[in-house]
């Protein structure tokens, strides 16, 4: 059974939280002892420390909708564009934008991960919610060349679906069909919602 956006966000998030610093440490040491920088050990586990507890911060912060939680959060993805703990707060700065119908702000943090993440997956994810933002701004053509980029299996039904969302609302029935085939092919928990909008279509 396919995970959904949410479950595989949150695989990730646990991924990191559980795995991360061990990933860094494993990463810095190897690189220490090849070059025998130890001060580069140190500060880039420093680093990524501080970023672990702030991105616990800021995502509990997020959550509970704290007074200047979304400005802080800007700061800090702002900030550490590279950083995994970052990616990882811009999407949940970007969900918590959303819900206050901040659509522009949703954008940029959603777009920084797509630009900057090196995990496969968040990047995907980040791509997904990114043209559905971008379909509510009445951007659909970005959003249609956003989602017939390359995706990992596990996105690839949403990214179809999208496409055919925004097909069938240009009135392309034919390819917004054959999208959502794609989609259904892809990921077959879509199938009730997408069966629905087969149907729609057929008697359009």
């Amino acid at each position: 059974m396919v995970d959904t956006e949410e479950q595989q966000v949150e695989r990730i998030k646990e991924f990191w939280k559980e795995h991360g610093k061990g990933i860094v440490a494993g990463a810095v040491i190897g690189f220490g002892l090849f070059y025998g920088w130890r001060f580069y050990d140190q500060h880039t586990m420093e680093q990524q420390q501080l970023a672990s507890a702030k991105y616990e911060q800021l995502t509990t912060a997020l959550s509970e909708g704290s007074e200047n939680a979304l400005v802080e959060a800007q700061s800090f993805v702002s900030d550490n564009s590279d950083n995994t703990y970052a990616h990882l707060v811009a999407l949940q700065l970007a969900k918590e934008a959303v819900s206050k119908d901040d659509l522009a702000t949703a954008v940029t943090s959603l777009q920084l991960v797509v630009d900057n993440a090196e995990d496969n997956n968040i990047k995907a994810l980040a791509s997904i919610r990114l043209a559905r933002v971008l379909v509510a701004q009445d951007q659909a053509d970005i959003a249609l060349e956003l989602v017939r980029g390359s995706y990992p299996e596990a996105y690839q039904g949403y990214a179809a679906e999208i496409e055919g969302d925004i097909l069938a609302d240009k009135g392309q029935n034919e390819d917004a069909r054959a999208a959502y085939q794609r989609a259904l092919e892809a990921d077959e928990s879509l199938t009730p919602a997408l069966q629905m909008k087969i149907n729609s279509l057929a008697k359009s």
